[in-house]
C-alpha cells in the first residue's frame, strides 16, 4: 500500500465515526416510510372500498397527519439523541414552528389573503405567481424567522445543521397544516393520506433551501443576496407543489377520484424531496470540501 493510501486511510474512518446524527439518511428513511405508509392506504382503502361516515374520516385523516411527528420523533431525534454531540433545541424549533404555523401562517392565508376565494379558478401561470406570492413566501419566510431568530447563530457548527433545524421547524409546520386539513375537510382515507403526504413532504424539502441559505450568513464570503434569492426559489417552489397538486388532485379528489391521480399527485412530492435533497446534499459536500482545502498549509 503506498504511503498516501496509508494516510487517507485514517481520515475516512474518522469520518465513518461522525460525532453528528447523519441527517440526509434519517430524512430519507422518513420519506420512505411516509411515501410507503400513504401507498398503503390508497391501495387497502380502494380494494376494501370500506363505507365510513364523516365523523372516522375525519378521525383517520387527524391520525394520519400526526404520523409525519411520530416518524419524525422514532427516526430523527432518536438517532440524535443517541449521537455522541448531539443537537440541541430541535423541539424548540418543531414547537415554534408549529405555534407560528396555527398563529401566523394559517390566519394569513385564510383570512388575510383568502387564496381558496379567487386564486383555484385563475388561469395557470396567475395560480404559480398568485400561489407564490402568498402561500409560497408565507411558509417559507415564517419557517426562515423562526431559524434565524431562535436559535441562529449560536447552535449552528456545519452546513448540515442548517438542514437540520430546517427540517425540525417544517415538521412542527407541516403537522399544524395538516391537522387544519384533516379537521376542515370531509375527506376519504385515500384522499387524506394523499393530501397530508403531499403536504408534509413538500413542506420539509423546500424547507432544506432556506437551511442551506441560513447557515451561509455566518459566513464572511458569502453575498448578502444568497438568503433573499433562497427565499424567493423557496417560495416559487412551494407555490409551484400547491399548483401542481390543485391541477392534478384536488379536482379529482372525493369518493370517486381514481388511483392514476393518486400516483401523479404523489409523484409531485417525490420529485421534490429526490430533486432538493440530492441538490442540497450536492451543494454541502462541494462547499464542505472547498472549506478543507482552504485549511491545507499551502493555501494558508
Amino acid at each position: 500500500m503506498s504511503e498516501r493510501s496509508v494516510r487517507l486511510a485514517p481520515r475516512r474512518r474518522d469520518e465513518e465515526r461522525t460525532p453528528y446524527r447523519r441527517v440526509w439518511r434519517t430524512a430519507w428513511i422518513e420519506a420512505l416510510f411516509m411515501m410507503a405508509a400513504a401507498v398503503i392506504v390508497i391501495v387497502v382503502y380502494r380494494i376494501a372500498n370500506p363505507t365510513l361516515n364523516a365523523e372516522a374520516m375525519r378521525l383517520f385523516a387527524l391520525a394520519f397527519g400526526l404520523l409525519p411527528l411520530g416518524l419524525w420523533a422514532l427516526i430523527s431525534y432518536r438517532a440524535e439523541r443517541a449521537a455522541p454531540l448531539p443537537r440541541e433545541r430541535l423541539v424548540t424549533v418543531l414547537i415554534l414552528g408549529a405555534l407560528a404555523a396555527s398563529g401566523i401562517g394559517l390566519p394569513l392565508i385564510e383570512r388575510l389573503f383568502r387564496v381558496e376565494d379567487w386564486l383555484p379558478t385563475a388561469g395557470g401561470l396567475n395560480r404559480l405567481i398568485g400561489y407564490t406570492l402568498t402561500v409560497g413566501i408565507t411558509h417559507e419566510a415564517i419557517k426562515y424567522l423562526v431559524l434565524r431568530y431562535s436559535v441562529f447563530p449560536r447552535v449552528f457548527r456545519s452546513r448540515l445543521d442548517g438542514i437540520a433545524y430546517a427540517m425540525a421547524t417544517a415538521v412542527g409546520y407541516a403537522t399544524i397544516l395538516n391537522i387544519n386539513i384533516a379537521l376542515n375537510n370531509s375527506l376519504t382515507p385515500d384522499a387524506a393520506a394523499l393530501r397530508i403526504t403531499e403536504n408534509t413532504l413538500a413542506q420539509v424539502a423546500v424547507s432544506t433551501i432556506m437551511g442551506y441559505c441560513i447557515y451561509a450568513l455566518s459566513q464572511p464570503d458569502v453575498s448578502i443576496l444568497l438568503v433573499p434569492a433562497g427565499l424567493i426559489l423557496a417560495s416559487v417552489l412551494s407555490g409551484f407543489s400547491v399548483v401542481f397538486r390543485g391541477g392534478l388532485i384536488i379536482s379529482g379528489i372525493g369518493t370517486t377520484s381514481s388511483g392514476n391521480n393518486a400516483i401523479f399527485g404523489l409523484g409531485q412530492a417525490v420529485f421534490l424531496i429526490v430533486f432538493l435533497y440530492s441538490t442540497m446534499n450536492f451543494l454541502i459536500l462541494n462547499a464542505d470540501e472547498r472549506d478543507r482545502l482552504r485549511r491545507r498549509p499551502e493555501f494558508e
